[in-house]
């Protein structure tokens, strides 16, 4: 990680802190975090630059503990960062097709040119 970096970082409680320390490591590097959170009291929350919210009910396991629901809404969210990077930057196919070229779409893209 280095300055300029941006770190996402998805957490419904906003409270794991085995990854507390990481947060340390991005605040001395100037690294941005952005917390993708259902609570925005929790630790993640306070020590984000940018907080992203979800809000997720119930977890469809049957102990409403797992991960469940609330990955298909962060999910969401990353879909949302993915399609905002793509237009801030001018991501192109050509790039895709110069990366990934033996996948599904990189062959796709490579037969129109």
């Amino acid at each position: 990680m280095q300055s300029g970096d941006v770190l996402v970082w998805a957490s419904r409680g906003g409270k794991t802190d085995e990854l507390f320390p990481i947060l340390d490591i991005c605040h001395k590097k100037s690294v941005t975090v952005i917390g993708i959170t259902e609570r925005p009291e929790s630790e993640l929350a306070k020590e984000s630059d940018i907080i992203l919210p979800i809000r997720v009910t119930e977890e469809t396991d049957k102990y409403n503990c797992q991960g469940t629901s609330s990955f298909v809404a962060v999910t969401a969210v990353f879909g949302a960062l993915q399609a905002a990077v793509i237009e801030e930057t001018g991501y192109q196919n050509e790039q895709f097709a110069l990366i990934h070229p033996g996948g599904a779409v990189g062959k796709r893209l490579a037969e129109k040119r």
